[in-house]
């Protein structure tokens, strides 16, 4: 190829990467991430078991991104899907110190930490940025629905009738909801890599 081309060909790529950028910080600009619920919303501090038996206290992690999901494993419809997206986030992210991606059960009954734990077993974890947690029923759910704003409940008819949210919640280090994924879209992933990236630049 000739030279000449060559440098011309790099530069255009050059300026097309920089108004790509340009556009995409505009676009942040004027379209700012949400704060969801009323102005005095927060997220209690709370405690509950990991995956490794370990107590979990929400108070020693409230300088990172928070990313949320509910499930329980022995769901056989969305959860797949649902924990395929956090498990895909938590590759590119699992080495950042500043964020945490928690899932909690809606059925603490079964989920107890050794199942957790046998659930992760082909997710290739790091425990420390992607806790499962179980404890309380009722705290459980009370925080899904008050603090997480999403949906969890027992379904009150079948052995595994469990009612819960396919989406995912990123909070900010204020543990403000951001955004409110939908956790089985196929792009969720992205999505939400693109709300950490935003919120990073905030802050």
């Amino acid at each position: 190829m000739n030279k000449t081309i060559l440098i011309f060909l790099l530069i255009l790529g050059s300026l097309t990467f920089t108004g790509y950028k340009a556009m995409i910080a505009i676009d942040d600009k004027m379209n700012p991430l949400p704060i969801y619920g009323n102005e005095d919303h927060e997220v209690p501090v709370f405690s509950f078991e990991n995956q490794l038996e370990e107590a979990f206290n929400s108070a020693a992690h409230l300088d990172k991104i928070w990313v949320v999901n509910y499930f329980f494993t022995s769901c056989p419809s969305i959860c797949p899907k649902l924990m395929k997206n956090m498990q895909e986030v938590h590759d590119i992210v699992r080495a950042e110190n500043d964020l945490l991606l928690l899932s909690l059960t809606v059925d603490p009954k079964r989920d107890t930490p050794d199942r957790l734990l046998s659930y992760l077993e082909n997710y290739n974890v790091n425990h420390e940025n992607w806790q499962l947690l179980t404890g309380d029923k009722k705290n459980l759910y009370r925080l899904a629905r008050n603090a997480f704003l999403v949906s969890a409940t027992d379904g009150g008819g079948e052995e595994y009738d469990f009612i819960h949210s396919e989406n995912i919640v990123v909070l900010d280090k204020n543990q403000k909801v951001r955004s409110i994924i939908n956790g089985i879209d196929p792009d969720a992933n992205n999505k939400i890599l693109n709300v950490i990236r935003r919120i990073k630049k905030e802050q």
